[in-house]
């Protein structure tokens, strides 16, 4: 277990039908591992601090659906989209552990296009990982994190080469 004053738990993908459930993209453990009313915060918080805790948590058909305390629709759920869940160490099931983010801050240079941007974010998925680029000439760009795409990375560095797929940005002129 990390020192951590907090750790993610999981990314908010989108909001779930009606009664403002959420799926989460679990950061670690277990996909059910997420215990009902574990005390959890919103980061970054949608308007100032966001504590709540996990009323329900039930398999959906691309991870768990949360239901989080304070969120009875869908309209009050929207804001929670994109964000991340962190919850204290000491609150999280025994044998959960954090999932490294070692990817974050990466300067992150296409082969062709130069400068994609920063790495701000990593997307979990079953098959790889995505990275969310920031701060960069084309805007935010998702990169799979796959062979075919991921050339190097220099940790000394702190970069990434990659040889983006076409069709992953869009450039004026682009057709490929």
């Amino acid at each position: 277990m990390s020192d951590a004053t907090f750790v993610p738990v999981g990314r908010i993908v989108k909001v779930h039908g009606l009664n403002g459930e959420v799926s989460v993209a679990v950061a670690a453990g277990p996909p059910f591992s997420i215990p009902e009313n574990l005390p959890v915060w919103v980061v970054p918080p949608p308007a100032g601090p966001l504590q709540s805790s996990v009323e329900s948590v039930r398999p959906g058909p691309k991870g768990p659906l949360v239901k989080l305390s304070g969120f009875s629709n869908r309209a009050d759920a929207e804001v929670l989209r994109g964000r991340t869940l962190v919850a204290r160490p000491e609150d999280l099931p025994e044998g959960w552990s954090e999932v490294p983010e070692d990817d974050i801050g990466l300067t992150v240079t296409d082969t062709r296009r130069g400068l994609l941007g920063t790495v701000v974010d990593v997307i979990r998925t079953g098959a790889n990982d995505v990275w969310v680029l920031a701060d960069g000439p084309f805007g935010e760009v998702l990169v799979p994190v796959i062979d075919d795409v991921v050339l190097e990375i220099d940790d000394d560095q702190r970069a990434a080469t990659v040889r983006l797929l076409p069709g992953l940005i869009e450039e004026d002129g682009d057709r490929a």
